[in-house]
């Protein structure tokens, strides 16, 4: 329903409220409003709304933007599906998985190219198409995608 248009979560108290059970959230907000957004999807982002920002700057920047309320259990349901397939990545790997937020976590993977990447021990495409499959598995399971960053430990990733 959202895809390609600019969606943002956070609390927010509408100026003119046009709802209907269909479309749960076609609002006026005010260009003052001083609730704070807790994230934005990636259409958002290129018009200059963030995580932390005010709605109204957000309102400012991207006038077109979709604010949803939270759905913590909503949350909590897809955080445990995605934690659950991690985990079966990681235990395949020999890895194990870090759960940092309710949308982030670390995996650890440990390969050995020679049992792993059959024919060319070409780990750079190994690795990158493992991502991949985690990235399908997460849609396929939860309908919601997910960037995956990939490097040789936590803090050094591309």
């Amino acid at each position: 329903q959202y895809r390609n248009k600019p969606v943002a979560v956070g609390h927010a108290h509408s100026a003119k409220s046009n709802t209907s059970e269909n479309d749960i959230m076609t609002k006026t907000y005010s260009k003052n409003s001083s609730s704070e957004l807790s994230t934005s999807n990636y259409v958002a982002r290129e018009h200059g709304v963030k995580k932390g920002m005010f709605l109204g700057d957000a309102i400012r920047l991207c006038p077109d933007l979709v604010v949803l309320p939270y759905d913590f259990k909503g949350f909590e349901e897809v955080t445990g599906i995605v934690a659950d397939a991690l985990h079966v990545y990681a235990e395949e790997y020999n890895g194990c998985v870090e759960q940092v937020s309710c949308d982030e976590s670390y995996v650890e993977i440990n390969i050995v190219p020679e049992d792993d990447c059959p024919g060319n021990n070409d780990v750079y495409g190994f690795v990158n198409s493992l991502a991949q499959r985690i990235r399908g598995d997460i849609v396929e399971k939860t309908e919601c995608t997910a960037s995956i960053g990939i490097g040789p430990n936590k803090v050094c990733h591309y």
